[in-house]
């Protein structure tokens, strides 16, 4: 008998040392980005900002084109948007960690188009040779660039100034589905 109870004691201790209660979940921590996000276009894929109050699973973002295809779940991609547009997002919060599964959240999100980057000194000055001096101007887009003589301001050169003087550069874009429009005047003079 005696070691059938002693049997029975170390059956009892090792129940309790090895068999723990499972640990209730908590609930999904609390998304603290955004619902509402804009960035500007910048040719490559931009995710949504997605923060939680508490190191949490990793969350699942699927993107949207429509609001209406959030809603009906259709056309929906886990591919990161890169180009100007409306896009709306649904994260998913798993369970793991610790956490119980939690409702998703939608994000409206928007890529906006960017500033056209024009580099030009504002004063330029070059020296008189016969040949057409064209402002320098640095610029991953095409620009346009129109010349204007200051002795006639309203009409535009045929191209670059010859003759000694100063002229009104006018640099322009048009823009288009990914920049805005720009314009900007610097001052060339040739002497």
């Amino acid at each position: 008998m005696r070691k059938s109870i002693r049997i029975l004691f170390i059956s009892i201790l090792s129940f309790i040392v090895f068999c723990k209660t499972p640990k209730e979940l908590e609930d999904p921590p609390i998304i603290t980005s955004a619902t509402y996000q804009h960035t500007l276009y910048n040719g490559r894929p931009q995710p949504i900002d997605v923060q939680a109050a508490k190191d949490a699973a990793p969350f699942v973002i699927t993107y949207f084109p429509s609001e209406d295809a959030l809603w009906n779940n259709t056309g929906g991609t886990r591919e990161v948007p890169r180009e100007v547009g409306t896009y709306y997002a649904r994260i998913e919060r798993p369970a793991g960690k610790g956490y119980r599964e939690g409702k998703p959240v939608k994000v409206e999100y928007y890529i906006q188009k960017a500033f056209v980057p024009i580099d030009a000194e504002p004063q330029q000055e070059f020296a008189y040779d016969g040949t057409p001096k064209a402002a320098l101007v640095r610029s991953p887009l095409t620009l346009t660039l129109s010349y204007y003589n200051e002795a006639a301001p309203q009409v535009p050169l045929a191209g670059p100034p010859v003759e000694r003087g100063p002229y009104r550069v006018v640099i322009s874009y048009p823009g288009d589905d990914r920049y805005m429009g720009a314009s900007r005047e610097i001052e060339l003079r040739i002497k």
